[in-house]
């Protein structure tokens, strides 16, 4: 059975839209089928030749005794003319129905995976749809407003990016959340990255409100997982499972396509800066695995932490992506000033959140910037979520 990915409200209400202007074109066009259908077989009756009043046509008459195996008297042959005129009505009546059958079956093949309920959602069973959902996570966030949930998120962590949502409410920070806002709210669950303290814990479930804790992925499977626990609460296991092989599967062949263009090609050293303290994109790291599908990415340190910022500038970086609230002056101070990036013009300003939220966003702005780099080497890859839809 195929599966549409369901969509916002929005777009379901055009949907629908569009099929009752399909079923308003379906049935003029039986309409014109049956009048044309009707006519021929008039027609064909009297030699292709109309005429007002067939009952009293020699033609028709003679056509009718022609097809008798006996001749009956004039009153016969007029209910035998009237039995075969009336025979062929039936004919446009199965033409509708095959139709209106086809049309049944096309639709039937859009028929989106049906909500199933229980659903594990981040190691706890959700029993049945949540309507509304509250993120203190900026990466939980993210993913919300990338997945089938997000008409769902009815509020966020002040750290969290609403992409230009304002109708989202704002219930504190991850460390210090607004427990009382957040109460006054009733969620059906509240999405969590940064512990609770016991006691905001205790108090938001005794108001019938889920928490779910949701851990930072460590493989590019782990994000999957996220995707899939996201989507399942509001749509269920089935389509949740659906939609992470989906999109996981887009993934890794955008990827694919950066890996085969660059295969052969010298990739140049890159490091990607989150701040001025010498948090990098480590090996180790998701930001690391990604950074190194379109840039090579030297071992200096663990855990985005590099060993020293005498081991960064050692390397010689040849292109540096910096979080956007980083200067020039701070890149310099940093002993970066000298290095071939800088030198060639190779220093890239991001919004440093969509990579520590390992949004897909990130792999449109790596794609982009390898093009500006190697010569648009390919088309940035455009991953089919709901935020591209």
């Amino acid at each position: 059975m195929k599966y549409i990915s369901p969509q916002t409200e929005k777009r379901k209400q055009q949907r629908k839209k569009r099929r009752r202007q399909q079923m308003l074109v379906c049935a003029v066009l039986l309409v014109i089928i049956i009048t044309v259908s009707a006519a021929a077989l008039i027609l064909g009756k009297n030699g292709g030749k109309p005429s007002s009043s067939v009952q009293g046509s020699t033609s028709s008459v003679q056509q009718e005794e022609s097809l008798q195996e006996e001749k009956p008297d004039a009153s016969q042959n007029q209910d035998s003319s009237d039995n075969n005129e009336n025979a062929p009505e039936e004919k446009p009546k199965k033409k509708k129905q095959s139709v209106i059958t086809r049309i049944k079956s096309l639709f039937a093949k859009t028929e989106p995976i049906p909500v199933t309920f229980p659903a594990t959602v981040f190691g706890k069973t959700v029993e049945g749809e949540m309507n509304e959902i509250i993120s203190l996570s900026p990466f939980a966030t993210e993913v919300i407003l990338s997945s089938p949930s997000q008409q769902a998120l009815v509020a966020v962590s002040s750290y969290c990016d609403k992409r230009g949502n304002e109708k989202l409410m704002t219930v504190g920070t991850p460390l210090i959340p607004d427990v009382d806002k957040i109460i006054q709210l009733k969620p059906d669950c509240l999405i969590i990255q940064t512990p609770l303290s016991e006691n905001d814990r205790v108090r938001i479930e005794e108001n019938g409100i889920m928490v779910l804790e949701m851990k930072y992925p460590e493989s590019i499977e782990a994000l999957g997982e996220i995707y899939r626990s996201v989507t399942a609460i509001t749509h269920g296991a089935d389509i949740a499972a659906f939609e992470s092989e989906r999109i996981l599967a887009d993934l890794k062949g955008k990827l694919e396509l950066y890996t085969q263009a660059l295969e052969g090609q010298n990739k140049l050293n890159a490091v990607m800066l989150f701040n001025t303290y010498g948090m990098i994109a480590t090996p180790d790291t998701m930001e690391g695995w990604l950074l190194g599908h379109f840039f090579d990415v030297k071992d200096m340190g663990r855990n985005y932490m590099a060993e020293n910022m005498e081991a960064v500038v050692a390397h010689n970086p040849q292109v540096i992506i910096a979080a956007d609230n980083i200067t020039e002056e701070q890149i310099a101070d940093m002993g970066l000033g000298n290095t071939d990036a800088v030198a060639n013009g190779r220093v890239y300003y991001v919004d440093i959140r969509q990579f520590e939220n390992l949004s897909f966003k990130s792999v449109k702005t790596l794609s982009g910037i390898a093009n500006q780099v190697y010569g648009s080497i390919i088309k940035p890859p455009v991953i089919e979520t709901e935020e591209t839809k």
